[in-house]
């Protein structure tokens, strides 16, 4: 089992212990017991065994989930409920510091455990696509001087903004709950990481990116691939939402930019005559 290259039977053991989880929590919610009751474990268990051999037995389920962006909503629907209950209280709205601490367990449990699944998920759609698909062309870059000072200085500027708001917050209203610092930290350190070498790796289906030192990937669709400038410094890709900046590569960083040029605007014409 591998978080990098996860099998179809670990994606579907992942997925369904998740559901399974979900389920649990509800099930013990709508009949008032206990986590550890038989009915709600039961269920729970059922559930998450269904979830797992739907996902065994299709052909492309971690495909569909990226395709449909549903292999984020659960990480994505917590976390910003997490977020925005703990904004709340941060301000000073009275009656959800209580809530939050009865939930805190639930929400830690299943924010982590949406991290995971989206984690395997984009990880298997690229583990399937090495299978299933050639590879059109695959280099690796830094990204254009430009583009880091741009990215560098937004995200330290977004960073420390929450630092000090959040820490004003602290002394200001004297509250227990605050995302804010916490928040800036984990900006920051992304401000410190973004100069590193990508891998890119061109597909028919869409272009998958991996940052050195990590194991998640980055997936773009087909779809999403708008157009392609080569210029003397740099190679930029433009894509759709919900990606609102351009891939920028510097070419003194990449082998052959020319050929890569050549193969993403293959796979555009290749995307228009579809459409």
């Amino acid at each position: 089992m591998s978080l990098r290259k996860p099998s179809a039977a670990f994606f579907s053991v992942v997925l369904g212990g998740y559901v399974g989880l979900l389920t649990l929590c509800v099930a013990s919610r709508v009949l008032g017991v206990e986590y550890t009751a038989l009915w709600p474990v039961a269920i729970g268990a059922c559930a998450g065994l269904v979830a797992a051999g739907q996902c065994y037995t299709r052909p492309t389920p971690a495909a569909t989930l990226v395709r449909t962006r549903l292999y984020a909503l659960a990480f994505a629907v917590i976390v910003l409920g997490a977020v925005i209950v703990s904004v709340l209280t941060t301000i000073g709205v009275h009656g959800v510091e209580p809530w939050l601490r009865t939930w805190v367990v639930e929400i830690v449990v299943f924010s982590f455990g949406g991290a995971v699944v989206y984690l395997v998920t984009i990880n298997r759609h690229v583990t399937a696509l090495r299978e299933r698909e050639s590879v059109l062309a695959e280099w690796h870059a830094r990204p254009d001087a430009r583009y880091r000072r741009l990215l560098r200085a937004g995200l330290l500027v977004l960073g420390c903004g929450c630092l000090v708001v959040g820490f004003t917050l602290v002394f200001a209203l004297e509250t227990s709950v605050n995302p804010l610092p916490a928040f800036g930290g984990a900006v920051i350190g992304q401000a410190i990481t973004v100069g590193r070498y990508r891998t890119y790796t061109l597909f028919d289906s869409g272009l998958c990116v991996h940052r050195s030192k990590t194991i998640n990937y980055q997936f773009v669709p087909r779809s999403q691939l708008r157009a392609v400038d080569l210029a003397a410094d740099r190679l930029e890709v433009g894509r759709g939402l919900p990606w609102p900046f351009p891939i920028r590569c510097a070419t003194a960083t990449m082998a052959h930019p020319d050929r890569v040029a050549d193969a993403l605007e293959r796979v555009l014409e290749s995307a228009s005559a579809a459409d």
